[in-house]
Formats: structure tokens, C-alpha cells, sequence
């Protein structure tokens, strides 16, 4: 009776402290609202016209999207209209709450408190509740996820979707099911509507395939190809076309798209460099956090056995960093793997903890976890509070840290 009453008690428990962690973290973000000075005049204004046009004439507008974006030369500086899911999304919610800046803010704040429920249940599922909570926690105070949460970006939805997708697919991989399969595929395809980049996530997707066939001996299934390549760009090409009005279009913006960084002189000037470029960021962000993400993976490839999910994640970040070394460097594209540093920051913690005092001082790991979150937050309202970061690219960050002169 004890232990049925304790294990009803559990899931109640784990998610009050959930509902504690996002209340103090929603409290936070509040004060970042104030005096917040939206970009009507770059991404966050093309973001509100797509979703007012869309919202006023439906889906038959975006034929005029795609040609006004093609034909204007200025404008493919800015968002492209194949971001056709979120375009929706941000129509549906803002006919719903008014067609303002602050209420498209508001939806990317709603996606981040989503991104932690889903970045909490599959951190619990495949490491325990205590690391999915403490996890949380960290994940809760990123300087870089709140700055995006209150900005009238799609950046908090593309992450969110993203997230989804890659542990949708580990599932699908771990349990074989032909709804978790079907469920991957369409949140893929939308994730992609979301943002065009995610379609590089099945390069990743197909190379773990292969990786996991030699290294944890499992069996390859066409099928798994299949949901990872094909079947979801077969969906994402007919919508652009539907949408489109034609194929014309969505060729004509993807060349736009491919051959716009080495016009784009903002790209040159701001999102050039190497590829460390991303680890130095995220220094200046979270520099406990990074630390401690750094060392895991070098840590964990000495142990004699690996668990499947922290190779496959360690896989996605090295992967993911690779692929993005190729286009314009900038953090808030690669803000999905705050998502697997914030975790390897909690088992490195752990590590250490179980080295060090054995099994005994969790609530030193607590402590610790709340003071890191506490130095993030620091971080964040410096940053973009106080010093009014718009777009977090290296210059901004090391002119916010005093580490170089402003200009």
C-alpha cells in the first residue's frame, strides 16, 4: 500500500515542481517585456505582415507572398515565405489575440514553455525524474531560450518542432511502432514548414542510422529511411507547391535562399568566422554550463559502455555543428542544442557528485543547479535586457561582456 501510494504521489510531485520551475522562470522573462522595443523593420515586421496577410485573404494569399518576396530584390534580406508553418501558426494565434508585436512575442514565449514539457518528459523517460527536473531547471534560465521567448521570432516554434523531431525519431528507432513512425513523420514535415533548415536534420538522421547498426548492433529498416527522407519531403513539396501556386515560386526562393549569404553584407560582417565560433558563444552565454557540456562527451568516450541516448545526442550536437559550420554563424540557428548541452551539463554534474561523495549530497547538486540557473539568468538580463540584444551574434556578445570595445 506504501509503495502504490508513493508512486501515485510521484508523478503528482514531479509535476508541481514542474509548474514551480515554470512560474519562477515565466516570472523572469516578465521583467524582460518591459521596455522591450520591437524590429519593425527587419525579421520580427515581416513575421507580423506574413501572419496579418495570411490571416485577412487565408491561404490564398500566399501565392502573393511568394511573388512579392521573389520580385523584390529587398526583400530577401529577410524571412521567406516557404516558412509556411509557422506563417499559420502565427495567423491562427494572433487572429485569435490581435494582430500586435507583443502577442507574436507572446506565442514564442507559449513555444518555449512547450519546448520544456517536451524536453522534460523524454529527459525523464530515458534518464529518471530527478535529472529531467534538475535538467529542467537549467533549460528554464538559458539566456539564449528566454531571450527568444520574448521576441516576435519563429525561432522558440522552430525549436520546439525541432526538438520534437529528434526524439520523436529516437523512439521511433527504440520501439518500432507504426504510429510512433506515422506521428514522426508529420511532426517533420511541419517542422520543416516551420523552418527550411530543419530539412538538415535528416542527414544527421540517416548517418545515426548507419552509426547505430555498428555500434549498438541494431538492424536497419527501409522504413526508417523512408520516414526520414522521403515520405516527409514528399509532404513539405506538395503543401509548397499548393501554396505556392506553382513550382516557379518555390524554386525561384530557394535559390534566393541558397545564394543569399554571400550577398547578405549583415551575414559577412556578423556571421562569418570559424566554426568554434558557436562554442565561443555559447561561453559568453553560459559559461558553467558550457564548461561542463564541453567535458562530458570527452569524459563519457572513455567509459567502456555507451547508453544509446546520450551517444545519440552527443552524435546530434557534433553532427549539427559540422553541417551549420557551412552556412552563417549564428547561435539562435543552432538553439536547439541548448537542449543537449543544458543535459550534459546535469550528468557531467552528476558524474562528479557520484566521484566525489559517492551516492550521498544530492541536494549539493540541487544547490549547485540553482546557482548556475541564477548566473544564466544574470547573463540573460544582461545581455538582452539591459544591453538590448537583438540578434546574438558574436560581436554584440563580446561588446555586452566588455571583452572588446563598443563601436
Amino acid at each position: 500500500m506504501e509503495k502504490k501510494s508513493q508512486s501515485k504521489a510521484s508523478p503528482k510531485l514531479s509535476i508541481l515542481a514542474l509548474l514551480f520551475i515554470f512560474a519562477v522562470s515565466f516570472t523572469a522573462i516578465s521583467f524582460g517585456f518591459k521596455n522591450l522595443k520591437f524590429a519593425a523593420n527587419a525579421d520580427e515586421g515581416y513575421y507580423l505582415k506574413y501572419a496579418a496577410y495570411i490571416g485577412d485573404k487565408g491561404v490564398s494569399g500566399f501565392p502573393d507572398l511568394f511573388r512579392d518576396y521573389t520580385e523584390n530584390q529587398q526583400n530577401w534580406l529577410f524571412p521567406n515565405p516557404l516558412r509556411i508553418g509557422f506563417i499559420i501558426l502565427s495567423s491562427i494565434w494572433l487572429n485569435i489575440f490581435g494582430y500586435s508585436f507583443l502577442n507574436l512575442a507572446y506565442l514564442s514565449l507559449f513555444c518555449f514553455y512547450a519546448f520544456l514539457f517536451a524536453c522534460f518528459y523524454f529527459v525523464k523517460k530515458y534518464f529518471g525524474k530527478n535529472s529531467a527536473l534538475l535538467f529542467t531547471v537549467l533549460l528554464a534560465f538559458s539566456p539564449l531560450n528566454m531571450a527568444m521567448a520574448r521576441r516576435a521570432l519563429m525561432d522558440s516554434c522552430s525549436n520546439l518542432f525541432m526538438v520534437l523531431s529528434v526524439w520523436l525519431f529516437f523512439d521511433t528507432l527504440r520501439e518500432n511502432k507504426i504510429f510512433k513512425t506515422a506521428l514522426f513523420i508529420l511532426v517533420y514535415s511541419f517542422t520543416i514548414l516551420v523552418k527550411e533548415s530543419s530539412v538538415l536534420l535528416s542527414i544527421f538522421f540517416i548517418f545515426y542510422i548507419l552509426i547505430r547498426r555498428g555500434v549498438f548492433k541494431k538492424p536497419v529498416r527501409p522504413r526508417d529511411f523512408l520516414a526520414a527522407t522521403l515520405l516527409p519531403f514528399g509532404i513539405v513539396g506538395i503543401v509548397y507547391v499548393i501554396a505556392a501556386g506553382g513550382m516557379s515560386y518555390v524554386m525561384d526562393t530557394a535559390e534566393i535562399i541558397i545564394k543569399s549569404p554571400q550577398t547578405n553584407q549583415y551575414a559577412i560582417m556578423f556571421g562569418s568566422g570559424p566554426w568554434f565560433s558557436y562554442i565561443i558563444d555559447w561561453i559568453l552565454l553560459s559559461p558553467w554550463v558550457a564548461v561542463l557540456a564541453i567535458a562530458f562527451p570527452l569524459y563519457y568516450i572513455t567509459k567502456d559502455e555507451w547508453e544509446e541516448a546520450i551517444f545519440y545526442l552527443i552524435l546530434f550536437s557534433i553532427t549539427l555543428i559540422f553541417l551549420f559550420s557551412f552556412f552563417t554563424k549564428n547561435i539562435r540557428y543552432l538553439i536547439i542544442l541548448d537542449m543537449p548541452i543544458r543535459l550534459f551539463a546535469i550528468l557531467m554534474l552528476n558524474e562528479l557528485r557520484l566521484r566525489i561523495f559517492k551516492d550521498k549530497a544530492f541536494i549539493m547538486l540541487v544547490f549547485i543547479v540553482i546557482a548556475v540557473s541564477f548566473s544564466d539568468y544574470s547573463n540573460f538580463y544582461n545581455l538582452f535586457v539591459r544591453h538590448d540584444i537583438y540578434d546574438p551574434v558574436t560581436q554584440w556578445l563580446l561588446q555586452a561582456q566588455h571583452i572588446i570595445p563598443w563601436k
